[in-house]
């Protein structure tokens, strides 16, 4: 293991714009003799912007949106691989306590900005969703008493914080579990609280997501309170909502109890695996957006730049009707007006 994260490490401290991948050149002047249908030279940045476009650099509200996505998700994702990466290596090499402690903090800052540098493009458990908003997933205290067929009970469920909202559910004694959940999912439902049926080791159990926005409020203040079967009756009893376990919590921990660092190694490897698998969709992301931006193009690449050559041959002639047309062309001058510019 300890091999695999050096060389994964020297490979991310290393990658382009990283401090490890900086040379230093010197300033030589070079003679820059006049090009002749020279190849285009790679791109190197993304989006590469089409060669000649019917509508340069105007892309619709959609494709700018996916765009700035892409860009947040795989930032994101970049800089968590190499700190994961930093901590793992660390850990391996018993760096000791006091730098594991610092390289955890760091970390751990990191994730805990995760919904600002990523723009919500990737969740709690390092998954990217450049389709919607970043959702976390939670179970309840005694959440599968909802799902089990006792007497028939209103249960009213109550979400506090800047306001206070009521939403209710009915649930049959003869109804089976899924028909319980489809009656709960209706009343979470106005929270925007979706819960999914799951096989557990011990049986059929629930499991409920919300957007992130609303994790806070719905994580502190969401009460349930019915008839006395599943829950008392009178007051509102807090159902105190446990987000699924994550790297951040472990992280977390480790940075105040550095002593426990090689228990969490497993855990890192994993986040890696997780953060290669979601680098490999960013990487097709940016490969159909890509090819969006170049189905703008007018010419292909080859014709364009013998258009370009003719048309600037054309314009160095000094021809005016030429260049007046050319000018007219982008800004409607007036040929006359063309024709005074160029003669003073």
């Amino acid at each position: 293991m300890s091999m695999q994260i050096d060389t994964r490490l020297q490979t991310a401290l290393t990658a382009p714009g990283s401090a490890g991948s900086q040379q230093v050149t010197r300033n030589v002047p070079v003679a820059t003799p006049r090009v002749q249908n020279t190849p285009r030279p790679a791109a190197t940045s993304f989006p590469e912007q089409p060669l000649i476009s019917s509508q340069p650099l105007r892309y619709n509200v959609q494709l700018n949106k996916q765009l700035t996505q892409v860009q947040q998700a795989e930032h994101y994702l970049q800089g968590t691989e190499k700190l994961v990466l930093q901590l793992s290596s660390a850990i391996t090499k018993r760096a000791g306590d006091t730098t594991i402690g610092q390289q955890a903090q760091q970390l751990n800052k990191w994730l805990d900005q995760r919904p600002e540098r990523s723009g919500g493009t990737v969740d709690r458990q390092l998954q990217v969703n450049l389709e919607g908003k970043s959702r976390v997933s939670f179970t309840l205290r005694d959440g599968d008493a909802l799902l089990k067929s006792r007497a028939s009970e209103v249960l009213t469920f109550s979400l506090a914080g800047n306001k206070r909202d009521v939403s209710a559910a009915s649930l049959d004694a003869d109804s089976s579990p899924r028909q319980n959940l489809v009656r709960l999912n209706q009343a979470l439902g106005k929270w925007g609280i979706h819960g999914a049926l799951q096989q557990g080791p011990q049986g059929q159990n629930v499991a409920f997501e919300v957007d992130e926005q609303r994790w806070s409020r719905v994580s502190q203040h969401l009460s349930v309170q019915g008839n006395g079967q599943r829950y008392p009756e009178g007051q509102f009893y807090p159902v105190k909502p446990q987000a699924s376990g994550a790297l951040q919590d472990d992280i977390a921990a480790l940075a105040k109890d550095p002593a426990r660092a090689e228990r969490v190694l497993p855990q890192l490897e994993s986040a890696l695996t997780t953060l290669s698998q979601q680098r490999g969709l960013i990487q097709r992301s940016k490969a159909s957006v890509q090819a969006r931006i170049q189905s703008m193009a007018t010419f292909k690449e080859g014709n364009a730049m013998e258009a370009s050559q003719q048309i600037g041959d054309q314009l160095q002639s000094r021809d005016f009707a030429t260049l007046a047309k050319a000018v007219g062309g982008q800004a409607n001058v007036h040929a006359a007006t063309v024709r005074n510019v160029l003669s003073t």
